[in-house]
């Protein structure tokens, strides 16, 4: 039996304050009710679109070839393009916004620049950067762990992935950090930040020119030097990938670590149980993932044609996006979703995506979230949150899940 897609279908707004602070009990209805329905978000191009919400079905709309993330060819989205900002048109060429076989030749060009042979040669320099701030954690005692470690962590790597001089370090964070602060999802969020991403744009194209010239053993060079067949990226899309290296590794990675410090003071039981047993980081840091869910769903995509999933009429050029975040607490797939078991395994989280779009920088970012966790609870046998979860304000974006501000006490 199919059903056909009408306006009495329910409506989630994405952009309701409660689907920031507590959207599961919405998702584990639409789940059980509704497992696909109807969406109003600024992302998407018509305003509204459809939603999945089961694990089953997430997975199989990123794999379904009738489906395109190229916004631009099928979504609608080309008519707006002369009045889009320059970084706006940049991002919509990167490879999260291509099919195959434009997908699969700009993530051969840039994948070997994120192997795990690389990644796992940066651990040392990781954790140096977790010791180095959970010093000045130290000092301070009475800290916001956002602002002062989560995010602080990623940016420093990113800061040394990219080749950025002491000199510049400063003006580059601050840049990186006005970029990502919290000024609302979609479209309009991004042209409110227009005047930051120009600059941090100037300072991209400098950091390209100085790897071309003068090429050295780091992620930017690497990128720019990349070859395939004699093919390699242009200037543009060595900037588009910089610019998304930049947003898709940065506030992620700080969501994950605030996210997770969050509930891992929330669940005392599975904190000592880690401290207790190094082993359990292999699954510690895979649940945290599920349980956390940075990125709440992956880039829309477009239905190429008329068509049917998951027993609904989908229409061609509709606009559907499948929310990691519910699929991450099915309870078809999960044993006790809810509950934050560090031991769990097998553990088929979505956090990274699925199928051709998984995400290019997952060792990285695992690399980060165990070290920064590591870290932190290793140094401080104390770990306590310092306001009610009634003031904790989480970030009015759509496709992320990360926390303002976590006022935290530390002790050693």
């Amino acid at each position: 039996m199919t059903s056909v897609a009408t306006p009495t279908m329910s409506v989630t707004n994405l952009a309701d304050p409660v689907m920031y602070y507590n959207p599961y009990p919405r998702y584990a209805y639409l789940r059980e009710n509704e497992p696909v329905s109807r969406l109003k978000a600024p992302m998407m191009v018509r305003g509204t679109g459809y939603m999945v919400t089961r694990h089953a079905d997430v997975q199989a709309l990123h794999t379904d070839e009738r489906f395109s993330t190229d916004s631009m060819r099928y979504g609608g989205a080309a008519r707006f393009n002369w009045m889009l900002p320059q970084t706006l048109k940049l991002l919509s060429e990167t490879m999260v916004f291509k099919d195959d076989p434009e997908h699969k030749r700009l993530r051969t060009l840039v994948h070997k620049a994120f192997t795990p042979k690389l990644v796992a040669g940066m651990s040392d320099q990781v954790t140096d950067i977790a010791n180095q701030l959970a010093d000045e954690l130290a000092r301070k005692k009475d800290v916001d762990l956002v602002d002062d470690y989560a995010v602080e962590l990623p940016l420093r790597v990113i800061s040394s992935m990219l080749g950025v001089n002491d000199a510049d370090r400063a003006e580059f964070h601050d840049l990186v950090n006005k970029m990502t602060e919290d000024s609302g999802g979609g479209p309009i969020g991004m042209i409110r930040r227009m005047p930051v991403a120009n600059k941090l744009l100037e300072f991209i194209q400098h950091l390209a020119d100085e790897a071309r010239s003068h090429p050295d053993d780091n992620v930017i060079s690497a990128i720019v030097e990349a070859r395939e067949d004699g093919d390699r990226l242009t200037d543009r899309e060595v900037l588009g990938m910089i610019f998304l290296l930049l947003l898709a590794g940065h506030d992620t990675t700080s969501n994950l670590i605030s996210s997770s410090a969050l509930a891992l003071v929330r669940n005392p039981d599975q904190l000592e149980a880690l401290r207790d047993d190094e082993a359990l980081w292999p699954t510690a840091i895979e649940e945290l993932l599920r349980y956390t869910t940075p990125v709440a769903c992956a880039a829309p995509r477009i239905a190429i044609e008329d068509l049917e999933f998951a027993g609904t009429h989908i229409p061609r050029g509709s606009q559907v996006v499948g929310m990691i975040i519910s699929a991450n607490r099915d309870k078809e797939v999960y044993d006790d979703p809810e509950s934050l078991d560090l031991a769990r395994f097998p553990n088929k989280h979505m956090s990274f995506a699925f199928g051709a779009h998984y995400c290019l920088g997952h060792h990285l970012a695992r690399l980060e979230g165990r070290v920064a966790l590591r870290t932190l609870i290793e140094r401080f046998p104390s770990l306590e949150v310092t306001v009610p979860d009634t003031d904790l304000r989480f970030k009015a974006t759509l496709s992320l899940r990360g926390l303002k501000s976590l006022p935290m006490r530390v002790g050693g």
